[in-house]
């Protein structure tokens, strides 16, 4: 996606800018804990959902025949264990149902008695009073220290890193809002380090209804089944070479696809359900898939490519054209680099509408055997 930073600022940017600033500046960590340990049914619901045949997700034996301890859960599903909850979201921006992302508990700093400090939901809230009520997630780069297995319960500390000038995109105008979230387990073990920047936009007035042809696809795609992904998670047999290609990986863009990956990564934003509130307040041909399932789809082919024995170790991956109902993903890797048994791979993926993501992740990659 790309952006210019906007020239010729007005006095209401300016003091926006500088109150955004002084969010930054403060640097308060607000911190949320999981509602719920890591679960089978949670796991179930994600893999399902994604169509990931990863066995060590689900299959104790499975999981322990490749030297874990038991069964253990999708890095890339790390986020949605503290997702908030939904009836937080619609108090806190109601002209975006159902979207506020890093609202939660109290912050280490708080006082008994005084109101939780969350520059990062501060900022959101600045936003949308002037109106920047649309969110777009545009980077996500995940950072894997353990792998957590069932009973774990996480936690999450989240910093404000960065807001950046108004700038005009494709989308509209809008400030890019950059945070990094700290994943910890019970023990204070690190678990993952989250960079998420979202885009926060004003939709422009003339793109409040779409065209013909995409809302004829949509319908045609409501009217199909999903069919099933084909893919599969074997041991490879195989070292790892510069210049292996993954196989491609194929997915339609259904609405019970969109609405399935959305809840089963717990993100309630109304473009991943609502279609009727996405056209009206996006400008939008239909709902579109979230970047946390992007996420979990980019792993997967890494993981469907390496075998159950592959340990994700990073995927740093940037949105372009969105996924929206009625279109087809394509999914291909390739390795780019191999040292010992680290392996680091180039994963893009393609819609009707050109490039939807550039990614790079790393994994380590028993030899085979």
């Amino acid at each position: 996606m790309t952006a210019d930073t906007l020239e010729g600022a007005t006095d209401g940017t300016v003091e926006l800018d500088a109150m955004l600033q002084d969010c930054v500046a403060q640097g308060t960590a607000s911190a949320v804990r999981a509602r719920y340990a890591v679960n089978a049914p949670m796991l179930d619901i994600w893999a399902d959902a994604l169509g990931d045949p990863n066995p060590v997700y689900r299959d104790p034996a499975a999981a322990e025949a490749t030297g874990r301890p038991g069964v253990v859960a999708p890095p890339t599903m790390v986020q949605a264990w503290t997702m908030p909850q939904l009836p937080a979201l619609a108090a806190t921006l109601p002209q975006v149902p159902g979207y506020a992302p890093y609202l939660g508990g109290a912050t280490a700093s708080a006082k008994d008695g005084d109101a939780p400090v969350n520059p990062a939901a501060a900022v959101h809230r600045l936003l949308t009073a002037h109106g920047y009520t649309a969110r777009a997630a545009t980077h996500c780069r995940q950072q894997y220290h353990r792998e957590a297995v069932l009973g774990d319960t996480l936690s999450c500390e989240t910093v404000l890193s960065t807001v950046s000038p108004c700038k005009r995109t494709a989308l509209g105008y809008g400030y890019f809002v950059t945070t990094r979230m700290t994943f910890r387990d019970q023990h204070e073990r690190n678990v993952a380090t989250v960079d998420w920047t979202v885009l926060c936009f004003r939709t422009p007035e003339a793109a409040a209804a779409p065209d013909a042809p995409a809302a004829t696809a949509s319908a045609r795609a409501q009217a199909a089944p999903t069919p099933a992904s084909g893919r599969t998670c074997a041991p490879r047999a195989e070292a790892p070479r510069v210049g292996d290609r993954t196989d491609v990986t194929t997915i339609p863009i259904t609405p019970t696809f969109v609405i399935a990956t959305a809840f089963a990564t717990q993100d309630f934003y109304a473009a991943h359900h609502d279609a009727d509130w996405t056209r009206s307040s996006l400008g939008r041909p239909g709902i579109f898939t979230n970047i946390l399932a992007t996420t979990g789809l980019v792993g997967g082919v890494v993981t469907d490519w390496g075998g159950p024995a592959t340990r994700l170790l990073e995927v740093d991956l940037r949105l372009l054209a969105p996924n929206h109902t009625g279109d087809t993903l394509t999914l291909t890797g390739e390795v780019t680099a191999v040292d010992g048994d680290e392996v680091t791979l180039s994963v893009t993926g393609t819609n009707a509408l050109g490039p939807h993501v550039i990614a790079t992740a790393r994994a380590q990659v028993p030899a085979a055997g």
